[in-house]
């Protein structure tokens, strides 16, 4: 109980603090020159909207995702209905992407339906009951609308990236006296940019605590399963990057450059996957060789974070894992 209002009192934080840097630069901005926002929101925001509109689409022609039927996964939908019953939500469409990573995401929209798939890499590596916990977590996500708040705060230092290039470039055509004002509110507003993005990556990173908790709520056993899945799916991660490595130079096939890119952003301005994913597929796993579940469980849970992994964490749109399996019980 206390650990749920302490995960929700830093996410709440988190949003007052992004809301609060938000108004206050905004505020400084308008003072200056009132247009440059209006232009900004005005291309920004129909961005946004015709991202958030296509964005299942995208997703699942970029990844090969195509439903997964009940004759051909008949366990992946008697998981999602177990759960959603349990948790009173709706069933979303189960998928299933033709991707060799081990990973899980959920996504959709209102016109589109919620949707929530797992990669057949992710059924090559886990058991049945690590995978309920795995969709566990996406379903927490679907449940606690993360697609929509990531959207909607992710509009807010896309804003002063497009503010801060703006009177960057405006910068080139004035005069000597002109240039310093332009120029000191480009990087004014790029300093901005960096501290909301900072903001946004921690509330993502309570989003995922957040979905851990639902999985550990609504699956029997959820937190042992799901610490056991998080573990194997960065031990083949491991694996993955290794073989990738030794393979580097060799020409790559469209597929594989989309699972190279880590099911990751579309650029600055656009939407991640990664904040809904199970597990952050551009973070360096440890390779642990072979052990027992609760071997590998114990070796990451374990394990010291370094000064890099700490550094990594805060650009990072999931946990490091020592602190997810600390979460569970581990």
């Amino acid at each position: 109980m206390f650990e749920n209002l302490k995960l929700k009192g830093s996410m709440y934080g988190s949003v007052a603090t992004i809301v609060a840097v938000t108004t206050l630069a905004v505020a400084v901005v308008l003072g200056i020159a009132g247009v440059s926002v209006t232009y900004s929101l005005i291309f920004i925001v129909p961005f946004f909207l015709l991202q958030w509109y296509l964005g299942p689409k995208l997703v699942e022609r970029g990844y090969n995702v195509k439903e997964a039927s009940k004759e051909n996964y008949p366990e992946l939908h008697d998981i999602v209905e177990e759960v959603t019953e349990k948790s009173n939500m709706e069933k979303p469409k189960v998928m299933i992407a033709d991707v060799d990573l081990p990973n899980a995401f959920a996504y959709g929209n209102y016109l589109s339906g919620d949707r929530v798939a797992v990669t057949k890499g992710l059924l090559k590596v886990l058991e049945q009951e690590e995978v309920e916990a795995v969709l566990g977590h996406e379903l927490g996500h679907i449940k606690h609308n993360d697609s929509t708040f990531m959207m909607l705060l992710s509009i807010l230092p896309a804003l002063f990236l497009m503010i801060g290039r703006t009177f960057f470039w405006s910068s080139m055509f004035q005069d000597d006296e002109g240039t310093l004002p332009f120029i000191a509110v480009a990087v004014a507003s790029m300093i901005v940019y960096f501290i909301l993005q900072l903001c946004i990556m921690h509330f993502s990173r309570m989003r995922e605590y957040y979905a851990d908790r639902h999985s550990a709520d609504y699956v029997a056993e959820g937190n042992r399963k799901l610490a056991e899945g998080l573990a194997k799916i960065n031990e083949e991660m491991s694996s993955l990057k290794k073989r990738k490595k030794s393979s580097r130079g060799l020409r790559r096939s469209r597929s594989q450059r989309n699972q190279a890119r880590g099911l990751g952003g579309v650029g600055n301005l656009g939407l991640s996957l990664k904040p809904l994913l199970i597990s952050d597929p551009d973070v360096d796993a440890e390779p642990t060789g072979s052990k027992r579940d609760s071997e590998i469980v114990r070796k990451y849970a374990n394990r010291e974070m370094s000064f890099s992994d700490k550094l990594a964490e805060l650009f990072s749109s999931h946990p490091n894992i020592k602190k997810r399996l600390k979460a569970l019980g581990f």
